[in-house]
């Protein structure tokens, strides 16, 4: 069904439209219209957007006054979680953008079920929000990590990420230098006022050359200096996050990679004169996708070494000798 796009809001949601992503949409909805309707939810006098935000933004700079929709009914929790999802879903997430969308998610879905937030009463005393459940619901991390594809230790790790990192820092952080994984987890323990204060410095520029200490230091691996003040169980803890963050980004380099096969097949089929717009659209988005897949297999090379390292340092621990006088 077609819906007015006055009657869709698209307030209070996490992500905002990107306009690389409209733009090249608008290009592509001109040529063959839109192949994929968004999905809305009714509300009071009109419809809440659940998926499809650059799509509607296109149609928007189309001038076009109506879209295709798919009408879901779903209440405000569920269109969060639905939103969470095909975000979560998709490679080009930044870390803060994560965190975010994997809090956000977590909120909505343990109001949906809250017998399984971690601080509910053992029983019965919690029956789930969720209407027609006949089976108790998954923990959150393990129906998260069914809907994005990912594993259930990045689930936790994004959430303890969003839900420790205070909004203020999240926001100054997103989009910079600083939006990775290693950063948020270096200030998630400090209190919110010491996080903004730490962003703040961080983003602040450098001091010139002439002002800094020169004197010669001894070059030493920043990941090994950090891996030798981890204790064994530590360590381990470390070589299970990096490799999940390896497998992570190597599912992020196969996505990636479908979605290049999936655009040159389309580039192969058109061939007729009248589609050399939509030609030169799809070489554009192959082009863009061959950039963001070689940053992904860097990332993940990036994850390898440090994994290897943290899986050395166990090894040399596990072997060093004990002093039976010293215990």
């Amino acid at each position: 069904m077609n819906i007015p796009i006055d009657q869709i809001t698209t307030f209070d949601r996490v992500r905002q439209a990107s306009r690389p992503q409209v733009d090249a949409l608008v290009a592509s909805i001109r040529e063959v219209g839109l192949l994929n309707p968004i999905t809305v939810a009714p509300t009071d006098g009109g419809f809440a957007l659940v998926a499809g935000m650059h799509r509607l933004e296109a149609c928007r700079v189309l001038g076009m006054t109506a879209v295709p929709a798919i009408t879901l009914d779903l209440d405000a929790n569920q269109r969060i979680i639905a939103e969470c999802d095909e975000n979560l879903c998709a490679p080009t997430l930044t870390a803060s953008e994560r965190a975010e969308f994997t809090r956000r998610r977590k909120a909505a879905y343990e109001a949906l079920h809250p017998e399984t937030r971690a601080d509910a009463p053992k029983g019965n005393q919690y029956a789930s929000r969720q209407v027609g459940d006949k089976q108790p619901a998954p923990r959150f991390t393990a129906d998260t990590a069914a809907s994005t594809g990912q594993s259930e230790r990045a689930v936790q790790r994004d959430a303890e990420r969003g839900e420790k990192v205070s909004d203020d820092a999240l926001g100054m952080i997103k989009g910079t230098r600083l939006d990775t994984g290693k950063y948020l987890d270096s200030i998630k323990n400090l209190a919110p006022e010491d996080q903004v204060a730490k962003v703040e410095a961080d983003l602040a520029p450098s001091e010139p050359d002439e002002k800094r200490d020169t004197a010669p230091q001894a070059a030493v691996d920043p990941e090994r200096r950090k891996l030798a003040k981890l204790t064994t169980d530590a360590l381990i803890d470390e070589v299970l996050g990096l490799r999940a963050d390896l497998a992570d980004e190597k599912t992020k380099t196969l996505s990636l990679k479908n979605e290049r096969e999936d655009l040159s097949a389309r580039l192969a089929e058109a061939t007729s004169g009248e589609q050399g717009k939509v030609i030169g659209n799809l070489q554009r988005q192959l082009h863009q996708l061959k950039g963001r897949i070689a940053e992904h297999q860097t990332a993940a090379k990036r994850w390898e070494r440090k994994a290897v390292k943290a899986e050395a340092r166990v090894k040399e621990l596990e072997n060093l000798p004990i002093d039976m006088g010293a215990l």
